[in-house]
């Protein structure tokens, strides 16, 4: 019979050991987790809204306001104006935005990779769909 109790606490403490690698990655771009996100949410939504970005970080949409303005301040983000509505402002990666994420995706992925180094493919398979039913619950 499995310990639940164990269990719960292995999973925080492999969530801790992943935060911590990224939150070492973050420091190292001076980036905090929410910019982090933002540059990685609009490298696959290029041309999205801060209504969009409100609603995946799940934050105000003056918090949302608050990392695009910082992101555009370090032209890693800039906006333009709908062709279709001049109130609109849809958002993209600059060219350093886009260089920033690619670190971020392969800094990640390294990470990732030593996480799971010691999985079979089978394993691995079984890992995505024991996560991805978890999250899905919430």
């Amino acid at each position: 019979m499995v310990n639940e109790f164990n269990l719960q606490r292995q999973l925080i403490k492999l969530g801790n050991q992943l935060s911590n690698r990224r939150q070492k990655d973050l420091v190292r771009h001076d980036l905090t987790v929410n910019q982090s996100a933002t540059l990685l949410y609009f490298a696959d939504n290029p041309g999205n809204l801060i209504q969009d970005l409100k609603d995946y970080l799940c934050v105000s949409h003056q918090a949302a306001q608050k990392v695009v303005m910082k992101l555009r301040e370090r032209q890693l983000l800039k906006t333009q104006i709908s062709t279709n509505d001049n109130r609109t402002h849809p958002l993209y990666l600059t060219q350093t935005g886009e260089r920033l994420v690619e670190q971020l995706q392969n800094n990640g992925q390294l990470a990732g990779q030593q996480v799971l180094a010691p999985l079979t493919e089978l394993q691995k398979k079984q890992l995505t769909e024991i996560i991805t039913l978890l999250l899905a619950d919430k």
